[in-house]
């Protein structure tokens, strides 16, 4: 299981964001591969109507049977999420100005 912590920016056909808003975002992929890893992550992003690029700003690699315990409920959905979609994506709301 990848873990992606992203700068992504809402494209022309994002259903909430305005285009050009950008967010931070947690994105899980269940992959070991990092090329195919962040190939499923960019799929899923253009998908939901992100623009293409999104900036890695930290990764990391999950071990199989990583002890969940200490993980906040929203992570705990979006490893179950992403164990059962192959992707999963936490969107947090930009800072206000």
């Amino acid at each position: 299981m990848h873990c992606f912590r992203l700068s992504i920016i809402a494209g022309d056909n994002h259903r909430i964001y305005v285009s050009g808003t950008e967010v931070t975002a947690i994105c899980m992929v269940d992959c070991v591969d990092p090329g195919e890893a962040m190939q499923k992550a960019t799929d899923r992003l253009l998908e939901l109507g992100w623009q293409g690029g999104a900036n890695v700003t930290s990764s990391l690699l999950l071990p199989p049977g990583v002890d969940l315990s200490s993980y906040s409920d929203l992570l705990k959905q979006a490893y179950a999420d992403s164990k059962r979609l192959g992707v999963s994506l936490i969107v947090y709301p930009p800072a206000e100005a």
